[in-house]
């Protein structure tokens, strides 16, 4: 009898302790994935909002919590010798994304232009 008292207690346990990345979130939280080949000293997204930093080649930065954000947004990335601007144009922009994980990938195209992607992680 103690062991399938102890069995359930445990089963129970385990149900309520287990959580997943995104049960806690607030709002949308969004990560910059830099998939360029050089390092990005900072991507700021819209004007003077939030600063992400220090992002490696191929490398992600952490994600960030946003009270508003959109599939699409305006970005000034700087890199160590050069800054590059992006702005979406407004048919992608849409609607405030619900709560959820989110990323920005970003490149270069050979021309120099922003390459941008949007994903739902």
């Amino acid at each position: 009898m103690k062991k399938i008292l102890l069995s359930i207690t445990l089963t129970v346990l385990l149900a309520f302790a287990c959580t997943d990345r995104d049960d806690e979130l607030l709002g949308p939280n969004i990560r910059i994935n830099n998939k360029s080949g050089v390092n990005f000293t900072s991507v700021q997204v819209r004007v003077d909002t939030l600063i992400f930093e220090n992002i490696p080649s191929e490398g992600f930065s952490n994600y960030v919590p946003f009270e508003i954000a959109y599939a699409a947004d305006t970005l000034v990335i700087e890199t160590d010798s050069t800054q590059f601007n992006f702005t979406p144009p407004d048919s992608i922009i849409g609607n405030p994304l619900p709560l959820g994980l989110y990323t920005y990938e970003l490149s270069f195209s050979e021309e120099g232009e922003v390459l941008f992607n949007f994903r739902v992680d």
